[in-house]
């Protein structure tokens, strides 16, 4: 019987009409594969209550681990510190475990480690946060030891100048480490007087000042439920956790204190340069920058992926010519800080005491090639796609939920106006991409410059860059 033609192979057919069919085939035009658009991360619901005292509590069940995490956030951070006392936030949120009323500083540590909690604290510029990670059995005992040290801190006098001359101490080891402090020597130049340029953990002057009545008064003043957000996420049963909490914090009393003016920054006209001199540096770092954004810009999403493509990832523009193809250092980023006024620009790197000025030349050179020929259309594809995979991972945790919602209610950013700027994330336009580097990218010419390194090396190059340069030694006390 013979073969019906719906059963023939390719090895069957004659090598001719092989060859044929695969010439035809090849002169068909493939149609080009479209992929859609990644579909933007969307923050989930969450329930939002504020309590008779005026503690905000935010909840956020997530279930697919026995695992909780809370955040105590309070709207005061470094920026509240009394002045000439900078670190005085710092040092109150690192003295909570180290007694209260019922508890030694010991105690607290051995109950924290038996039921495996995770504790952390410490102040930024503009807040103060207590966080906790517990196992979902562990609950009632989790927060009986938060509200312990939120609420009963005694502050030992002891434990208190031990903690002073350590920090002290932290602070003039640090310098030894360049880039662990240009941050503060570049907010400092930056801002000035501005409360944004204080050091977050103090400096050699301010914390010979502090003392345990500041700390006190601190507390008194700021860690009240008035002016504190509880973020909590995490496998819970909201209505349990609520009646929980209401039990632990109901009796908190305080209201809020006067918030900390912020005056809008002036953005830098011409170029200021700062040179830290570290005698026996091999290497240079440096920061360039100028103001940029707040936390709620409501152009978030578009700075992200314009961002990417500049300084935020390995294959950014800027690490592409200063590591890839130059090989000047081992990488170079640029971020946005979020902040309640508009926080800092900030491109850094670092670099051979012998190709200082080269780095700082192609840095300037990035940035003029960002404003004179911006990204493509593919680009910004490629930005949107590498957003779309890593936003996932980076809020797939209750500890990074909490932490993230929390940070929200800091800044006055709902859940719609965060969800708005991931989808912004995903629909940046080159028009957008232009508006961005137009308005928060700032101009070569008109930036503050940071440098720490070998004065005697690289200071006769720097003249070129402007003449209004300040120069100190990088043991002088403060930044």
């Amino acid at each position: 019987m013979p073969k019906s033609v719906a059963t023939l192979s390719l090895a069957s057919l004659p090598l001719a009409c092989v060859l044929l069919t695969c010439a035809a085939a090849a002169q068909v035009p493939s149609a080009k594969v479209v992929s859609p658009p990644p579909t933007p991360y969307v923050l989930p619901e969450y329930e939002r209550a504020v309590l008779p005292n005026g503690l905000t509590v935010l909840l956020l069940p997530k279930h697919q681990v026995p695992l909780t995490s809370a955040v105590l956030l309070l709207r005061s951070g470094s920026v509240a510190d009394p002045a000439g006392k900078q670190g005085t936030a710092a040092l109150t949120a690192a003295l909570l475990r180290k007694g209260t009323a019922t508890h030694t500083a010991d105690q607290l540590s051995t109950d924290i480690d038996s039921i495996g909690m995770l504790y952390t604290a410490g102040a930024t510029l503009d807040s103060t946060a207590v966080s906790i990670d517990f196992l979902k059995k562990d609950q009632a005992a989790a927060l009986a030891l938060l509200t312990d040290v939120l609420l009963h801190p005694t502050f030992p006098a002891e434990e208190t100048t031990k903690l002073l001359a350590q920090q002290l101490d932290a602070v003039r080891s640090s310098k030894d480490v360049p880039q662990a402090v240009l941050p503060n020597y570049y907010r400092a130049f930056l801002y000035g007087e501005h409360p944004y340029g204080r050091p977050v953990n103090g400096d050699e002057v301010s914390l010979k000042t502090v003392s345990r009545n500041d700390v006190l008064a601190f507390y008194k003043t700021n860690y009240t439920p008035g002016n504190a957000i509880l973020a909590v996420s995490g496998d819970f049963d909201p209505k349990t956790m609520r009646t929980a909490i209401e039990g632990s914090f109901g009796g908190w009393q305080g209201k809020a204190p006067t918030a900390v003016a912020l005056p809008a920054p002036v953005p830098v006209k011409g170029r200021r340069l700062l040179l830290v001199d570290k005698p026996d540096a091999t290497q240079t770092y440096f920061a360039i920058g100028n103001f940029g954004i707040t936390a709620a810009d409501p152009s978030r999403g578009e700075i992200d992926v314009v961002n990417e493509l500049f300084g935020g990832r390995f294959t950014s523009l800027l690490n592409s010519e200063l590591r890839i193809k130059s090989g000047y250092t081992y990488g170079a980023n640029s971020t946005f800080a979020e902040t309640r006024a508009a926080g800092p620009f900030t491109i850094s790197t670092f670099t051979k005491n012998a190709t200082t000025v080269p780095a700082i030349d192609k840095t300037f050179a990035v940035l003029d090639t960002a404003h004179s020929s911006p990204f493509s259309a593919d680009q910004l594809t490629s930005a949107k796609n590498s957003i779309a995979g890593s936003l996932p991972p980076r809020l797939e945790t209750s500890q990074a939920l909490a932490a993230a919602i929390a940070h929200n209610e800091l800044y006055g950013i709902s859940r719609d106006d965060f969800n708005r700027n991931l989808v912004k994330t995903q629909t940046t336009t080159v028009a957008d991409e232009q508006g961005i580097l137009a308005k928060d990218f700032p101009s070569s010419a008109d930036v503050v410059i940071v440098v720490i390194g070998k004065a005697s090396e690289i200071g006769p190059g720097l003249a070129k860059y402007t003449p209004n340069i300040t120069t100190r030694k990088i043991s002088d006390p403060g930044f």
